[in-house]
């Protein structure tokens, strides 16, 4: 599993096979916990500002090369 540390924003991002990208929070003592993902809604993104908005899909981004390079993306 590949995960991206977004300590911006405060949580842990990371992909699945077919490119949807789920979060999980950064603990206060700085762990993750990797059962515990959830799916990011880029609908309810649209009312956030612009940076936000920017910051995940470079996450998004970097995830899919990431997963491309190892063999483990296949976009449909």
């Amino acid at each position: 599993m590949n995960i991206l540390l977004c300590e911006e924003h405060g949580c842990a991002y990371s992909i699945c096979s077919e490119g949807e990208l789920f979060y999980t929070p950064i603990t206060e003592d700085g762990t993750i916990d990797t059962s515990d993902w959830c799916e990011v809604d880029f609908m309810s993104l649209l009312g956030e500002d612009q940076e936000v908005q920017d910051t995940v899909n470079k996450y998004h981004e970097q995830l899919i090369t990431m997963m491309k390079s190892i063999g483990e993306y296949y976009q449909k």
